[in-house]
Protein backbone atom coordinates (compact mmCIF):
# COMPACT_ATOMS: atom_id res chain seq x y z
CA UNK A 1 0.00 0.00 0.00
CA UNK A 2 1.30 3.10 -1.03
CA UNK A 3 1.86 5.38 1.86
CA UNK A 4 1.39 9.47 2.11
CA UNK A 5 2.17 12.02 4.50
CA UNK A 6 -0.37 13.32 6.84
CA UNK A 7 -0.97 17.39 5.93
CA UNK A 8 -1.24 17.97 9.47
CA UNK A 9 0.91 15.85 12.60
CA UNK A 10 4.08 16.21 9.85
CA UNK A 11 6.51 17.73 12.00
CA UNK A 12 10.18 18.62 10.66
CA UNK A 13 11.46 17.83 14.00
CA UNK A 14 9.91 14.83 14.47
CA UNK A 15 11.31 11.87 15.88
CA UNK A 16 9.48 8.93 14.53
CA UNK A 17 7.24 8.02 11.40
CA UNK A 18 4.31 6.44 12.17
CA UNK A 19 2.55 4.62 9.69
CA UNK A 20 -0.93 4.00 10.39
CA UNK A 21 -3.18 2.05 7.03
CA UNK A 22 -2.03 4.77 4.12
CA UNK A 23 -0.90 7.74 6.02
CA UNK A 24 2.28 8.75 7.83
CA UNK A 25 2.78 10.37 10.57
CA UNK A 26 6.15 12.02 11.76
CA UNK A 27 5.80 12.59 15.31
CA UNK A 28 7.88 12.91 18.61
CA UNK A 29 8.72 9.91 19.73
CA UNK A 30 9.32 11.51 23.67
CA UNK A 31 5.24 12.24 22.97
CA UNK A 32 4.09 9.14 22.43
CA UNK A 33 6.25 7.23 24.77
CA UNK A 34 5.45 9.76 27.99
CA UNK A 35 1.20 8.97 27.34
CA UNK A 36 1.64 5.47 27.17
CA UNK A 37 3.82 2.30 28.31
CA UNK A 38 2.79 0.59 25.80
CA UNK A 39 3.86 3.08 22.93
CA UNK A 40 7.35 3.35 25.13
CA UNK A 41 8.26 -0.63 24.83
CA UNK A 42 7.01 -0.73 21.34
CA UNK A 43 9.98 1.51 20.53
CA UNK A 44 12.38 0.54 23.14
CA UNK A 45 12.34 -2.75 21.21
CA UNK A 46 15.06 -3.39 18.51
CA UNK A 47 14.08 -4.86 15.36
CA UNK A 48 13.99 -8.68 14.99
CA UNK A 49 16.69 -10.05 12.60
CA UNK A 50 14.03 -11.01 9.71
CA UNK A 51 12.70 -7.23 9.93
CA UNK A 52 14.05 -4.60 7.67
CA UNK A 53 14.47 -1.40 9.60
CA UNK A 54 12.86 1.65 7.09
CA UNK A 55 13.62 5.07 7.53
CA UNK A 56 12.26 8.06 6.39
CA UNK A 57 14.42 11.43 6.76
CA UNK A 58 16.25 9.67 8.81
CA UNK A 59 13.47 8.15 11.39
CA UNK A 60 12.64 4.92 11.57
CA UNK A 61 9.15 3.93 10.84
CA UNK A 62 6.63 2.00 12.49
CA UNK A 63 3.96 0.42 11.53
CA UNK A 64 0.50 -0.06 13.54
CA UNK A 65 -2.43 -2.15 12.63
CA UNK A 66 -5.01 0.68 13.45
CA UNK A 67 -7.23 3.07 11.40
CA UNK A 68 -5.81 5.98 10.65
CA UNK A 69 -8.19 8.16 11.44
CA UNK A 70 -7.98 7.08 15.27
CA UNK A 71 -4.65 7.53 15.02
CA UNK A 72 -4.80 11.15 13.94
CA UNK A 73 -7.99 11.55 16.47
CA UNK A 74 -5.48 10.31 19.58
CA UNK A 75 -2.36 12.94 18.06
CA UNK A 76 -4.85 16.14 18.42
CA UNK A 77 -5.93 14.83 22.26
CA UNK A 78 -2.24 14.84 22.74
CA UNK A 79 -0.90 17.83 21.25
CA UNK A 80 -3.75 19.98 21.97
CA UNK A 81 -3.85 20.72 25.51
CA UNK A 82 -7.62 22.52 25.34
CA UNK A 83 -8.66 19.67 22.87
CA UNK A 84 -11.20 18.07 25.37
CA UNK A 85 -12.07 21.88 26.83
CA UNK A 86 -12.83 23.21 23.64
CA UNK A 87 -15.42 20.20 22.39
CA UNK A 88 -19.24 21.44 23.29
CA UNK A 89 -20.81 21.07 26.73
CA UNK A 90 -24.17 20.87 24.95
CA UNK A 91 -23.15 18.14 22.63
CA UNK A 92 -25.54 15.29 21.72
CA UNK A 93 -24.63 11.43 21.67
CA UNK A 94 -24.01 11.28 18.23
CA UNK A 95 -21.44 14.26 18.01
CA UNK A 96 -19.67 13.13 21.48
CA UNK A 97 -19.58 9.57 19.61
CA UNK A 98 -17.64 11.15 16.44
CA UNK A 99 -15.62 13.41 18.62
CA UNK A 100 -14.22 10.55 21.11
CA UNK A 101 -14.38 6.59 19.15
CA UNK A 102 -11.35 6.88 17.80
CA UNK A 103 -9.47 8.25 20.82
CA UNK A 104 -11.04 5.87 23.09
CA UNK A 105 -10.39 3.05 20.94
CA UNK A 106 -6.61 3.74 21.04
CA UNK A 107 -6.24 5.51 24.74
CA UNK A 108 -7.91 1.71 25.31
CA UNK A 109 -5.75 -0.40 23.54
CA UNK A 110 -2.24 1.79 24.22
CA UNK A 111 -2.95 2.39 27.94
CA UNK A 112 -3.13 6.42 27.62
CA UNK A 113 -5.09 6.59 31.08
CA UNK A 114 -5.45 10.36 30.92
CA UNK A 115 -7.31 10.05 27.71
CA UNK A 116 -9.27 7.11 28.19
CA UNK A 117 -10.61 8.93 31.56
CA UNK A 118 -11.76 12.23 29.46
CA UNK A 119 -13.55 10.32 26.82
CA UNK A 120 -15.50 8.17 29.80
CA UNK A 121 -16.26 12.15 31.14
CA UNK A 122 -17.49 12.91 27.80
CA UNK A 123 -19.50 9.13 27.29
CA UNK A 124 -21.51 9.89 31.02
CA UNK A 125 -22.63 13.08 30.04
CA UNK A 126 -25.53 11.66 27.63
CA UNK A 127 -25.19 8.39 28.98
CA UNK A 128 -24.90 9.00 32.63
CA UNK A 129 -23.76 6.94 35.18
CA UNK A 130 -25.10 8.23 38.35
CA UNK A 131 -28.94 9.53 39.23
CA UNK A 132 -27.77 12.84 40.11
CA UNK A 133 -25.97 12.89 36.93
CA UNK A 134 -28.95 12.08 34.92
CA UNK A 135 -30.98 14.31 36.90
CA UNK A 136 -28.59 17.03 35.60
CA UNK A 137 -28.83 16.62 32.42
CA UNK A 138 -33.37 16.56 32.68
CA UNK A 139 -33.13 19.70 34.55
CA UNK A 140 -31.41 21.64 31.91
CA UNK A 141 -34.14 20.34 29.17
CA UNK A 142 -32.11 17.54 27.91
CA UNK A 143 -33.82 14.32 27.06
CA UNK A 144 -31.93 11.04 28.47
CA UNK A 145 -33.92 8.46 27.04
CA UNK A 146 -36.76 9.12 24.87
CA UNK A 147 -35.58 11.33 21.89
CA UNK A 148 -31.75 9.48 22.02
CA UNK A 149 -32.28 8.24 18.41
CA UNK A 150 -31.78 4.66 18.46
CA UNK A 151 -29.03 3.57 16.17
CA UNK A 152 -27.25 5.93 17.59
CA UNK A 153 -27.89 4.11 21.33
CA UNK A 154 -26.53 1.60 19.91
CA UNK A 155 -23.65 2.52 18.10
CA UNK A 156 -22.47 4.01 21.74
CA UNK A 157 -23.51 0.56 23.14
CA UNK A 158 -20.93 -1.38 20.10
CA UNK A 159 -18.33 1.08 21.61
CA UNK A 160 -18.77 0.50 25.09
CA UNK A 161 -18.44 -3.07 24.63
CA UNK A 162 -15.61 -2.81 22.41
CA UNK A 163 -13.60 -0.26 24.57
CA UNK A 164 -14.58 -1.70 28.17
CA UNK A 165 -16.58 0.76 28.88
CA UNK A 166 -18.95 -0.87 30.56
CA UNK A 167 -20.15 1.86 33.12
CA UNK A 168 -22.43 3.45 30.06
CA UNK A 169 -24.33 0.19 29.62
CA UNK A 170 -27.55 0.02 32.00
CA UNK A 171 -28.10 3.34 31.14
CA UNK A 172 -27.84 2.29 27.41
CA UNK A 173 -30.14 -0.53 27.61
CA UNK A 174 -32.64 1.40 29.95
CA UNK A 175 -33.31 3.74 26.49
CA UNK A 176 -33.27 0.49 23.87
CA UNK A 177 -35.90 -1.24 26.59
CA UNK A 178 -38.44 1.87 26.17
CA UNK A 179 -38.14 1.22 22.30
CA UNK A 180 -41.12 0.27 20.65
CA UNK A 181 -40.68 -4.08 20.21
CA UNK A 182 -40.95 -3.23 16.41
CA UNK A 183 -37.79 -1.48 16.43
CA UNK A 184 -36.20 -3.66 18.69
CA UNK A 185 -37.20 -6.33 16.96
CA UNK A 186 -35.85 -5.58 13.20
CA UNK A 187 -32.77 -6.29 11.93
CA UNK A 188 -30.41 -4.04 10.86
CA UNK A 189 -26.67 -4.55 10.51
CA UNK A 190 -25.67 -1.92 12.81
CA UNK A 191 -27.84 -3.00 15.65
CA UNK A 192 -27.01 -4.78 18.93
CA UNK A 193 -27.05 -8.73 19.18
CA UNK A 194 -30.17 -10.46 19.43
CA UNK A 195 -28.83 -11.91 22.42
CA UNK A 196 -28.65 -7.85 23.85
CA UNK A 197 -32.07 -7.19 22.14
CA UNK A 198 -33.62 -10.01 24.15
CA UNK A 199 -32.08 -8.95 27.58
CA UNK A 200 -33.36 -5.94 26.65
CA UNK A 201 -37.27 -6.91 26.68
CA UNK A 202 -36.50 -8.79 29.54
CA UNK A 203 -35.35 -5.88 31.31
CA UNK A 204 -38.43 -3.89 29.98
CA UNK A 205 -40.70 -6.26 31.88
CA UNK A 206 -38.55 -5.67 35.34
CA UNK A 207 -38.34 -1.62 34.56
CA UNK A 208 -42.33 -1.73 34.32
CA UNK A 209 -42.77 -3.99 37.75
CA UNK A 210 -39.89 -1.14 39.44
CA UNK A 211 -42.33 1.44 38.32
CA UNK A 212 -45.12 -0.22 40.25
CA UNK A 213 -43.52 -1.07 43.32
CA UNK A 214 -40.43 1.51 43.77
CA UNK A 215 -40.30 4.33 42.15
CA UNK A 216 -44.01 5.22 41.76
CA UNK A 217 -45.32 3.03 44.71
CA UNK A 218 -46.94 5.84 46.56
CA UNK A 219 -49.30 6.05 43.85
CA UNK A 220 -51.04 2.63 43.28
CA UNK A 221 -50.62 1.73 46.77
CA UNK A 222 -51.26 5.35 47.92
CA UNK A 223 -51.21 5.38 52.11
CA UNK A 224 -51.62 8.91 54.28
CA UNK A 225 -48.71 9.76 56.18
CA UNK A 226 -48.79 8.76 59.62
CA UNK A 227 -48.47 12.87 60.53
CA UNK A 228 -51.89 13.21 58.79
CA UNK A 229 -54.63 14.50 60.21
CA UNK A 230 -57.42 14.89 57.01
CA UNK A 231 -59.43 11.83 57.23
CA UNK A 232 -60.04 12.90 53.42
CA UNK A 233 -56.51 11.71 52.20
CA UNK A 234 -57.27 8.34 52.79
CA UNK A 235 -60.10 8.62 50.26
CA UNK A 236 -58.10 10.67 47.63
CA UNK A 237 -59.00 9.29 44.42
CA UNK A 238 -56.01 10.96 43.25
CA UNK A 239 -53.41 8.98 43.84
CA UNK A 240 -54.76 6.11 41.64
CA UNK A 241 -55.86 8.16 38.80
CA UNK A 242 -52.45 9.27 38.24
CA UNK A 243 -51.34 5.95 38.24
CA UNK A 244 -53.92 4.66 35.82
CA UNK A 245 -52.80 7.41 33.65
CA UNK A 246 -49.25 6.20 34.07
CA UNK A 247 -50.10 2.54 33.55
CA UNK A 248 -51.71 3.39 30.60
CA UNK A 249 -48.23 4.40 28.69
CA UNK A 250 -46.43 1.35 26.54
CA UNK A 251 -43.29 1.93 27.46
CA UNK A 252 -42.39 1.92 31.43
CA UNK A 253 -40.25 5.01 33.03
CA UNK A 254 -39.23 4.25 36.34
CA UNK A 255 -37.02 7.06 36.70
CA UNK A 256 -39.05 9.96 35.31
CA UNK A 257 -39.22 12.39 38.21
CA UNK A 258 -43.09 12.74 39.18
CA UNK A 259 -44.25 15.99 39.33
CA UNK A 260 -47.73 16.23 39.06
CA UNK A 261 -47.88 16.72 42.85
CA UNK A 262 -51.10 18.86 42.93
CA UNK A 263 -53.06 16.17 40.94
CA UNK A 264 -53.14 14.18 44.02
CA UNK A 265 -55.28 16.21 45.96
CA UNK A 266 -54.17 15.17 49.01
CA UNK A 267 -53.17 17.08 52.41
CA UNK A 268 -49.28 19.00 52.61
CA UNK A 269 -48.30 16.28 54.97
CA UNK A 270 -49.45 13.30 52.52
CA UNK A 271 -47.50 15.34 49.67
CA UNK A 272 -44.62 15.37 51.27
CA UNK A 273 -44.09 11.43 52.28
CA UNK A 274 -45.19 10.81 48.72
CA UNK A 275 -42.22 13.02 47.54
CA UNK A 276 -39.78 11.26 50.09
CA UNK A 277 -41.16 7.46 48.98
CA UNK A 278 -40.88 8.81 45.38
CA UNK A 279 -36.95 9.52 46.14
CA UNK A 280 -36.09 6.69 47.86
CA UNK A 281 -38.16 4.58 44.69
CA UNK A 282 -36.06 6.18 42.32
CA UNK A 283 -32.77 5.33 43.55
CA UNK A 284 -33.56 2.10 44.91
CA UNK A 285 -34.32 1.43 40.32
CA UNK A 286 -31.17 3.38 39.84
CA UNK A 287 -29.02 0.87 42.26
CA UNK A 288 -30.85 -2.30 40.52
CA UNK A 289 -30.37 -0.45 36.97
CA UNK A 290 -27.41 -3.19 36.22
CA UNK A 291 -29.28 -6.19 37.60
CA UNK A 292 -32.28 -5.34 35.30
CA UNK A 293 -29.69 -6.35 32.61
CA UNK A 294 -28.08 -8.99 33.64
CA UNK A 295 -25.10 -6.92 34.30
CA UNK A 296 -22.33 -6.53 36.97
CA UNK A 297 -23.41 -4.00 39.71
CA UNK A 298 -22.22 -0.09 39.47
CA UNK A 299 -19.36 -0.67 41.70
CA UNK A 300 -17.94 -3.09 39.50
CA UNK A 301 -18.30 -1.58 36.18
CA UNK A 302 -17.34 1.42 37.72
CA UNK A 303 -13.95 -0.53 38.72
CA UNK A 304 -13.81 -2.04 35.17
CA UNK A 305 -13.54 1.40 33.48
CA UNK A 306 -10.87 2.61 35.89
CA UNK A 307 -7.97 -0.66 34.52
Amino acid sequence: MKAERDGYFWFYDGSIVVQAQDKLFRVHQTVLANSSEIFSTLFSLPPSDSDTQDFIEGCPVVQIQDLAQDFSDVLRALYNPSHFDDFPSDSELEDILNFISGTLRLSSKYMIHSLRRKCITLFTRTLPATLEGYDSRTSRGKSTSKHLKSNVVMRAIRLAQETNVTLVLPFAYYCIARLPSRRILEENSDDISWQQKTICLVGRERLRYAEMSLSHSFLLGFRPASTCSNVLCSMARGPHTEWHLMEASRHPHPLRPYNRWNALNVCPECVANAKKQHTKGRQEVWNCLPAFFELKTWEELRTVCEY
